[in-house]
């Protein structure tokens, strides 16, 4: 009898082993980065752009920071932390309406807007805010269906077929990160871990996003760590382990504790966090805390490092590339008239001649309005 006993705690102890047991991915690729010290040529990889100039007709529409493009059939949707709202435009650019109004302590208002997802499949806009932790639910034409509390923060959130993706501190150890899912339709139960990482660094984060979806997928990338999951219905479909080498968290962990400014000092030059992830059918493009563009072959495996994108035809571009949703194979980053006049004025001052194309585009935005969208098409 005591022999079947330990036999039984035996079996019981392998399944809540293999129950607690982290998913493992359908398949893991190990990308090898190839640093490049050059830049890439637009064309190698992009094909036509269109420019969007966003409106500016009064004060709600006026735009702190893009920190997400949502696109839905004929909505540009963006999210503006920086303004504390979201804002709504035509696919021309023309502006609608915007969550303004919204601030406040009242009913069916918010204090800070967090990060918003678009679920194009069901015509809804998913915001999440904080004091109080909630998420509130917009249809498309931005107006508000209903609000579910929480209790719990998080930095990001994305979207796929069947659930709500978050990035939270890790909720067992208070320290690392943790990316957690929610059944959409359930948004009050408990959520669950899909992957976490224990690398943290007090105060430290690097500016972009590391939540994207891409058609029916979802790319995430904890702070700290090294890879790049592709997710699918609450499960890790695949995981791409990028080596830096000595430019990387392989060769340069960090430790439990370690000092922020020590930390500042030692990975200045160490890749350290992935963000603004941008998708293709054929090519994966990201961001570090390094102003460095690594550019993926899906179907290759090969990953290459380039100092910068030069973006032929546009006689202005910016390095940041624009976190996107709703949209399929392209790449986005803005253009604001404040870098066209400072260009301007600079090469005044230095008797440089300007050509007639920088005159041309700086003529298509208003000196105090919004900036304008530079929309690539990758090949």
């Amino acid at each position: 009898m005591k022999y079947h006993n330990k036999i039984l705690i035996i079996c019981w102890c392998i399944i809540c082993f293999s129950c607690n047991k982290p998913p493992q991915p359908e398949n893991i690729r190990h990308i090898k980065v190839e640093f490049e010290d050059k830049s890439i040529e637009s064309s190698s990889f992009l094909n036509e752009h269109k420019e969007i100039s966003l409106s500016t007709p009064s004060n709600d529409a006026v735009i702190g920071s893009i920190e997400r493009l949502l696109f839905s059939k004929n909505k540009i949707f963006i999210m503006d932390r920086g303004g504390n709202k979201v804002l709504m435009f035509d696919e021309k650019g023309n502006f609608l309406k915007s969550t303004a109004k919204m601030v406040g302590k009242g009913h069916n208002e918010y204090l800070r807007v967090i990060d918003a997802a678009i679920d194009n499949k069901n015509q809804k806009l998913y915001v999440h805010c904080d004091a109080p932790y909630q998420i509130m639910v917009f249809d498309l034409d931005l107006n508000l269906e209903r609000i579910i509390s929480l209790d719990f923060y998080m930095t990001e959130i994305a979207i796929d077929k069947q659930f709500l993706y978050g990035i939270c501190i890790d909720s067992k150890n208070d320290s690392g990160y943790e990316l957690i899912a929610i059944d959409k339709k359930h948004l009050k139960e408990k959520p669950r871990t899909i992957y976490s990482c224990t690398n943290f660094v007090s105060g430290r984060m690097t500016l972009g996003k590391s939540l994207t979806s891409f058609k029916d997928k979802v790319y995430a990338s904890l702070p700290f760590d090294n890879r790049i999951c592709v997710i699918q219905n609450g499960e890790i479909k695949t995981e791409y382990k990028i080596d830096f080498g000595n430019k990387g968290l392989d060769e340069h962990p960090i430790k439990k504790g370690i000092n922020p400014r020590w930390f500042d000092k030692q990975y200045e030059d160490i890749n350290w966090s992935i963000v603004n992830i941008c998708n293709s059918d054929s090519i994966l493009i990201f961001r570090t805390n390094k102003a460095t563009n690594f550019i993926i072959n899906k179907n290759t495996g090969i990953c290459k490092a380039y100092e910068s994108i030069h973006y032929e035809n546009v006689p202005f571009s910016n390095s940041h590339i624009i976190p996107s949703e709703g949209t399929q194979n392209t790449l986005i980053y803005s253009v604001d008239y404040s870098v066209i006049d400072y260009t301007l004025k600079y090469a005044k001052e230095k008797n440089i001649t300007v050509d007639s194309s920088v005159y041309e585009f700086a003529h298509k935005l208003n000196p105090d309005g919004n900036p304008m969208l530079i929309v690539w098409d990758i090949k």
